[in-house]
Order: structure tokens, then C-alpha cells, then sequence
């Protein structure tokens, strides 16, 4: 059999753009999704071929695996998808076949496990027959900069033959640059180190904002200071809370991988048990304003549900989790999204915030940028939280508003 083209195992939020830039190359490509209604709805709507059936990449040069890798909810790895999926790919492995995996792994995790499934249901060898690389997935979601062709890959090999043949395809289809690892263990790490890094400097922030708020320091006003040293100093703000599928997860991969080679990341740990914590710390401040007004059970409007603005992703979003110690807490909740109709409670932004004693933007989409505050006070609401310190805090306090900010001063 002539192996030709490339074929995509899962056409989700990273598989679909990747597919979608193959195509785009004019590169032979299938698309293969599990869901067979997917399937149908992208059939209607893709350039390129899609089939339900894995048997489609036998004839495929590259295969490239991009399903998802969640946290059960101890937040050890859950690897069934891909461990599965790799089990059922195995018995149609040709000769000659280069099998990328793109999906969060910890290091580690491609050499031993991912080559024993995929050796599971077939006679051919890792290595000797087939090649196998992990080029860690980099996508940013509603950045206008950094699109999926111009972000810088790395990519590291099961051999040295399985990196070069990696490489040499990403740089066929990207306008970035293409680094190659030494070692598949080592593309694996630069994953979970990225993201962890991220996690663990917002972590800092938030728990800053949790002490300055006790000293009655303003955090914000202080890191815009710090960012005027042009050197040793990296800017972060604090949140209320963090979310995506990367950064609230790939932190767990880190911790899993050292506490199978003995070692512990308590640091790690710790960071990302503040980060989870910054929706219930928020809700705490927002409880006090409200005992200050003598309010029990207040009418709270949550503007945002999706983890990051203008996209509709909302996956482990701190909006969400925010909303629920709200209704547990009995206060009346009413939520909008633009991005997420399915979750709002609302159908506009006027109806939401109507009658609201408290208007909380929990993700500053770009459509509540033109919210009059005079007349949202002019109606009765009488607590404004900024759930990313984004707003003019000053302004609103001197509607009359109360302003809660992670890392602002409130009043």
C-alpha cells in the first residue's frame, strides 16, 4: 500500500485548526471524530473528507492523535481516551507510518505506555516498522498575534529518524519555527513546564491579592510598578480563578510524573490548590460587602461563564465554579454569555442585569465594555465585582457603587 497524506484523530478545539491548516496547505488530509453527529454537522461544513471510521488512516503517511487528556476528579491524569484510542488504532499501523501525538502526555508517558498500546493488536515495532513522535499542542484561543501557524513547535522523537520526520512536517505547513528535542521524554516536559510555569506566577499574584488586600495595598498599582524593570520581572495579574484545559490541568501531569519517579512537586501542588481557590475567595469578599449593606439573599448577575473572553470555551471555567458557591450560598443567580447561550439564564445583557443587586463581570467579553454604570447605580445595583481588575474601579466608586477587585482595594 502507497502511503499518502495525513489523517487527524479527534477534530476538537486543537485537532479541528490543525485540520483545518492542513487542508488549507492543499496537503491530503482526513479528518476522522468518533461522534458520528459531529461528524455529520462537520461533513456539512468542512473542505476536507471526515469519516467516523478509523480504518480511514491505513493509507495515511502521518497520523496525528489530538484527543483530549482531562484529570479524573481526584485530578490524577485520565488517560482512557487516548490509551484507548491507541489500542484501537494499533491493528491498522502500516509500515512506514510516523504516528504523532499531539494530546498532553507526562513525560515519560509515549515511550512506555503509548508504544505498548500501540503495539497491542499488531506485529509491527516502534522504531523498526513504524515511527512515533509528540509534538505538544500550543494553541491560544482568541489571539489576534499568535495563530496556530505562526506559534513556535517543538517536537521530539521516539529515535532520531521519528524527530526529523516530524519536524521536517511541521515546518511544511507552519510559518513558525520547528525545534527538535533530544529525546520524546523531553517534548513531553516542555508541555507541562510551560503551562505549570503560568500557573504557578498567577498563583502568586492571587495569593498576593489575598495578603495586600489584608495591608490595604493596591496589588495592581504595585505590579504596574514592578513591570517598569525591564529585566527579572514577568508581569501577571491576579483572577478570579483560572480555567481552559491547559493550565488548570497540565499542572497534575507534573505532579503525577514525580510521584511516579519518587521525587514530590509539593510547590506545583500548592499553586494550583490557591489557583482553585480564588472563585470561593472571591465569592468571600463579595459576602462581606453584602453583610456591610445588611443583604442575606442578594439578586447577583454573573456577566461571563466561558474561562477567557470572546471565545466560547468553558472548560473549567472559574465563572462556573463561582456561580455554583453562589447558589449555595442561596443568593439568587442569574447568568449571561454571548458566547454561551446554552448556560445563560438570561437572553440579553439588559435582562440580566435588571433588578440585580450585584453585577458581577466574571469574563470581560468585549460586549460588556459599554455597561453604563451610571444608570446600572441610577437602578439600584449596588456592588460592582471585577473579576479580572479590569475595570476603572474609581470611576464606578464615585457613581456610588461598591467595587470589588481581586487584587483592588474595594470599598
Amino acid at each position: 500500500m502507497k502511503l499518502r497524506g495525513i489523517g487527524v484523530i479527534g477534530l476538537g478545539y486543537v485537532g479541528l485548526p490543525l485540520a483545518r491548516l492542513i487542508a488549507a496547505s492543499k496537503t491530503e488530509i482526513i479528518g476522522i471524530e468518533n461522534n458520528n453527529e459531529r461528524v455529520a454537522l462537520l461533513r456539512s461544513v468542512e473542505s476536507f473528507p471526515i469519516s467516523a471510521d478509523l480504518a480511514a488512516v491505513q493509507s495515511k503517511k502521518i497520523v496525528i492523535i489530538c484527543v483530549p487528556t482531562p484529570v479524573h476528579e481526584d485530578k490524577s491524569p485520565d488517560l482512557t481516551i487516548l490509551n484507548t484510542l491507541l489500542e484501537s488504532l494499533s491493528p491498522f499501523l502500516q509500515k512506514g507510518q510516523l504516528v504523532i501525538i499531539e494530546s498532553t502526555v507526562y513525560p515519560g508517558y509515549c515511550r512506555n505506555i503509548g508504544v505498548e498500546k500501540l503495539e497491542s493488536n499488531s506485529s509491527l515495532r516502534i522504531g523498526d516498522d513504524v515511527m512515533l513522535a509528540h509534538c505538544p499542542e500550543r494553541i491560544n484561543p482568541g489571539d489576534s498575534i499568535w495563530s496556530l501557524s505562526t506559534i513556535p513547535r517543538v517536537v521530539g522523537g521516539y529515535d532520531k529518524k521519528s524527530t526529523d520526520q516530524a519536524a521536517a512536517f511541521y515546518a511544511s505547513i507552519l510559518e513558525s519555527s520547528i525545534h527538535p528535542m533530544k529525546s520524546i521524554e523531553e517534548a513531553e516536559a516542555v508541555k507541562v513546564v510551560e503551562n505549570t510555569f503560568r500557573d504557578i506566577n498567577i498563583a502568586y499574584v492571587n495569593e498576593l491579592a489575598i495578603t495586600f488586600n489584608k495591608i490595604g495595598i493596591d496589588l495592581v498599582n504595585v505590579i504596574d510598578g514592578a513591570a517598569t524593570k525591564p529585566f527579572g520581572f514577568l508581569a501577571h495579574y491576579p483572577s478570579i480563578g483560572v480555567g481552559g484545559h491547559c493550565i488548570p490541568v497540565d499542572p497534575y501531569y507534573l505532579i503525577d510524573a514525580a510521584k511516579n519517579a519518587g521525587a514530590e512537586n509539593s510547590f506545583v501542588a500548592m499553586a494550583r490548590n490557591l489557583n482553585d481557590r480564588m472563585p470561593s475567595y472571591l465569592v468571600s469578599k463579595l459576602e462581606a460587602a453584602l453583610a456591610t449593606h445588611k443583604i442575606d439573599r442578594a439578586k447577583v448577575t454573573v456577566l461571563g461563564l466561558t474561562y477567557k473572553a470572546d471565545i466560547d470555551d468553558t472548560r473549567e471555567s472559574p465563572s462556573l465554579k463561582f456561580v455554583e458557591i453562589l447558589k449555595s450560598n442561596k443568593h439568587i443567580v442569574t447568568t449571561y454569555d454571548p458566547y454561551a447561550p446554552s448556560l445563560s439564564t438570561a437572553k440579553t445583557v439588559d435582562e440580566a442585569i435588571s433588578e440585580s443587586d450585584v453585577i458581577v463581570i466574571a469574563t470581560h467579553h468585549a460586549a460588556f465594555n459599554s455597561l453604563d454604570y451610571k444608570k446600572i447605580a441610577d437602578d439600584g445595583t449596588i456592588i460592582i465585582v471585577d473579576g479580572h481588575d479590569k475595570l476603572n474601579g474609581s470611576a464606578i466608586k464615585a457613581l456610588g457603587l461598591s467595587y470589588i477587585g481581586v487584587g483592588r482595594i474595594s470599598s
